[in-house]
């Protein structure tokens, strides 16, 4: 055997641990990606807990149609009696219907608040919950961490754990109730 046999031998010794070891850790990864608004987004349970609050939202936006709607017609009407109004009268009908108009955003603000309030809760409950299952799977993989794929530039498929998770997630927690 010349030197390239035996070149070519050792090349054969080297690349086949290297192989072995490469398998091993897609097996075992030390560091799993989650994709959290997929998980978010993706999970029943968090839809059922986003639900009562899109409830909601909606019920606001409605009454919102209702009220603009309303306002647009005292409005409407306001204009249209302009001209057969002293200005007087027209410039006190027209200033209560800006406080008016003040009042109702004001309120339509708070609630709209209260709402994205609620969303926030919900989505900071919902990371609450799923925190130990997320931790079961990070053990049972012999990971050490797992961080958030926002954060990752480069990725072996097999630590990425997101789809595992909702599986997980929507089996051990299902609907909120």
């Amino acid at each position: 055997m010349g030197w390239r046999g035996l070149l070519l031998a050792l090349g054969l010794l080297i690349t086949q641990p290297v192989a072995a070891q490469e398998v091993e850790q897609q097996a075992v990864a030390p560091v799993l990606v989650l994709d959290l608004e997929r998980l978010y987004g993706g999970s029943t349970y968090a839809e059922s807990l986003r639900a009562a609050v899109e409830v909601e939202a909606e019920a606001l936006s409605v009454e919102n149609d209702r009220i603009v709607a309303d306002l647009t017609a005292e409005e409407q009407s306001l204009t249209e009696r302009r001209p057969t109004m002293e200005p007087e009268a027209f410039r006190q009908e027209a200033e209560a219907f800006d406080a008016k108009v003040n009042d109702i955003r004001r309120a339509r603000d708070a609630k709209e608040a209260e709402i994205n309030q609620a969303r926030a809760e919900v989505r900071v409950k919902f990371f609450e919950d799923v925190r130990p299952l997320i931790g079961q799977i990070m053990v049972e993989k012999g990971a050490q961490v797992v961080i958030d794929s926002r954060s990752v530039v480069v990725i072996v498929r097999v630590a990425d754990i997101t789809t595992e998770a909702i599986a997980r997630i929507d089996a051990e927690l299902g609907a909120a109730q």
